[in-house]
């Protein structure tokens, strides 16, 4: 009796995912990774990506990645290119995010199955219950039972789609943080922000004559502000007139700190490249233990006068610069579920569950970890999930290779639902 009550139940959940509207937002590697997790499962699926598949990866195509292809990319991901006659990149291969997104992902995106479901130009504004309030049936699994109501643009026209699953797959990458004190614009950053850049610019290609022979503020003291450092030394070697100043709230020896026996080569090599140049080289002024108060137009040099606070010595100081590249972070965009019950953690924004297993986290090296699994992705709205970088909210310690085993987890539990 019981082997056939588990069987009627097995065919329940099967007709009720049969009839289910799962819609995934995002297209970069883990809603492409997640659609097709979800297709193999014979599941009904839409993609929704507000650009093109790969949008946010596109903006720092001349980057390498730091971690192999096998990190990045799914069992299933590889097994259906090689079906369609696809060759992949080699396993151990530390490829250019241009190379990822051309000889992976948009491959995977155009693979029949996702083609059919995927559009592009699509923008999601928000997300409610289709019947419900923010309010109603607070926690409760009754929530349930209206659908999710989306609301979509697309080439300015919109409309409204319903769903009983929502992956949030967007990512962080275009939601900046902000370079002033405490978080929020320093004075001016807002009216110069057509000379102020929080990404990576191809600095020794295509966006090099906006830096060769002027001079460039970097701000932060993560890895980005660290590429960005090491291709404007190396534009300066070229360009002797390119000044560089590197501004971090760190202290100490050095602006990043190593990771002990690190198993990322090229992470391994940016760290003490970027510390040497600050450290030991005439060609970067690092001021340590400072941030920015305000900007303001130096009318007669056309350059901007950006002042510091020295934070120990609570002193200031004026630098000139003609460019500003602030890698100060991005953060999560959350407007479009603000009608949704979201648990969400107050200093990352990213799901409570999982912000408080990451803070548990003692290896300072993002490699050595693992999805803390499902249960720390579960709201109390049911049936919403925040996969990927997203999920971290500004943490920068996100892999893709995380991200992959949140899909296959999420999916693994929708499948009991």
């Amino acid at each position: 009796m019981l082997e056939n009550e588990q069987i009627r139940l097995s065919q329940i959940r099967k007709f009720f995912m049969k009839h289910s509207q799962i819609t995934i937002l995002g297209a970069g590697p883990i809603g492409i990774e997640a659609a097709l997790a979800c297709l193999e499962r014979g599941w009904n699926v839409t993609i929704y990506e507000r650009g093109n598949v790969g949008e946010n990866l596109q903006k720092w195509g001349h980057v390498r990645l730091f971690s192999p292809f096998q990190l990045n990319h799914s069992p299933r991901g590889a097994r259906k290119l090689r079906e369609s006659g696809r060759t992949l990149p080699d396993e151990e291969a530390l490829l250019l995010s241009d190379e990822y997104i051309n000889e992976y992902l948009k491959p995977l995106s155009e693979i029949p199955e996702i083609a059919e479901v995927l559009e592009t130009q699509t923008t999601v504004r928000h997300i409610s219950r289709d019947m419900q309030l923010k309010g109603d049936h607070i926690g409760s699994e009754q929530r349930a039972d209206s659908p999710f109501r989306l609301l979509l643009e697309s080439e300015g026209i919109e409309k409204y789609v319903t769903a009983d699953f929502v992956l949030d797959c967007t990512g962080t990458f275009g939601n900046h943080n902000w370079l002033g004190r405490g978080g929020i614009p320093c004075l001016g950053e807002r009216k110069f922000a057509d000379r102020i850049r929080y990404d990576l610019p191809d600095l020794l290609n295509k966006d090099r004559q906006n830096y060769s022979g002027l001079a460039t503020l970097v701000v932060g003291s993560g890895y980005s502000a660290a590429t960005n450092i090491v291709s404007l030394a190396s534009l300066r070697q070229e360009a002797p007139s390119t000044t560089l100043y590197w501004v971090t709230r760190k202290t100490g020896d050095a602006p990043l700190t190593p990771i002990p026996e690190d198993a990322l080569p090229e992470r391994k090599q940016l760290t003490q490249r970027a510390n040497q140049l600050a450290s030991q080289s005439s060609d970067v002024n690092w001021i340590g233990g400072a941030v920015v108060d305000s900007i303001l137009a130096e009318p007669e040099s056309n350059q901007l006068k950006v002042t510091l606070v020295m934070t120990r010595e609570n002193t200031t100081r004026t630098i000139l610069v003609d460019r500003i590249l602030a890698n100060v972070g991005f953060h999560p965009e959350r407007s479009i579920y603000e009608e949704l019950q979201i648990h969400e953690c107050y200093a990352s924004h990213g799901p409570m569950k999982l912000a408080a297993a990451l803070m548990g986290e003692s290896s300072a090296d993002c490699l050595t970890q693992a999805s803390p699994g499902a249960s720390t992705l579960i709201n109390p709205e049911p049936n919403f999930f925040i996969l990927g970088s997203k999920s971290y909210g500004r943490s920068s310690r996100f892999l893709l290779k995380v991200g992959l085993e949140q899909v296959d987890q999420i999916v693994d539990l929708i499948a009991k639902k």
